[in-house]
Formats: C-alpha cells, structure tokens, sequence
C-alpha cells in the first residue's frame, strides 16, 4: 500500500507535504508532531466509531513520536509505527516496553560516537535509571 494512502486510511486525512519533502530523504516518511497536535485538538464531537479510531490513532502517534520513541529532531515521528495501529487487538498485544529500550539502548550506542551531539530515545527513562 502507498504510504500516504496508509496515512489516510488510518489517520482519516493525508497531511500537508511540502514538495521539497519528497526529495529529502528524511521528511519523506515522517509525520510533524505540530500536524498530529493540531488533528487531534481540532477533534469534533462525534459519536462515529471510525473517527473516533482515527484520532486515537493520531494521539498514539503523539506519544510514540513525541515521548517513547524519539528521534533526534524532536519534531517527528517515522510512519513505521502506523502499521501497527491498523487493528487495536493486535496493538495491545505488542511489547512496547521492549521496542523503547531496545529504541533507548540503539540511541545510547549511536550517541556513544565520537562527534554526535545529541541522542533520541526515551529520556525519561534514562533520567529514572540515573536515580
């Protein structure tokens, strides 16, 4: 499936993207967690069920893009975690807790090298772990 037709299907709405995004390699599957922010807080009062998943789907979204699985950017989060949205009963069986520490420990090694910066992950639980 096309990624952004996926987009539309599981998010209910295709986000806006810039013409130069498809020619950077990084944006050109990522979602803007301004954009996921914006659709959730715009939610309408609606007793629909689809809808109702859609937007559940974009705040999930938020928290994996912008508190469990971070990137660098801060600002981002990749369209490979939407799959596994697709069906709620597959979702809650997923080990989420094993995907963002093995998420924070690929993070610690990237950040380890010489000349890196920064580091993505989650760092809440690294400052839990410094307590």
């Amino acid at each position: 499936m096309e990624t952004w037709a996926m987009v539309e299907q599981l998010l209910g709405d295709r986000p806006p993207v810039a013409a130069h995004q498809a020619v950077q390699r990084k944006e050109s599957f990522t979602l803007k967690l301004v954009w996921l922010h914006v659709r959730v807080r715009q939610m309408p009062p609606t007793d629909d069920p689809e809808t109702l998943r859609h937007y559940v789907r974009c705040y999930i979204m938020l928290l994996i893009g912008g508190y469990l699985l971070t990137e660098k950017s801060n600002n981002l989060v990749h369209v490979l975690w939407l799959p596994l949205l697709r069906d709620f009963a597959e979702y809650r069986v997923l080990s989420w807790s094993s995907a963002v520490l093995a998420w924070t420990y690929q993070s610690l090694c990237l950040a380890a090298q010489q000349g890196v910066t920064s580091i993505a992950g989650c760092p809440p639980l690294l400052m839990s772990w410094i307590y």
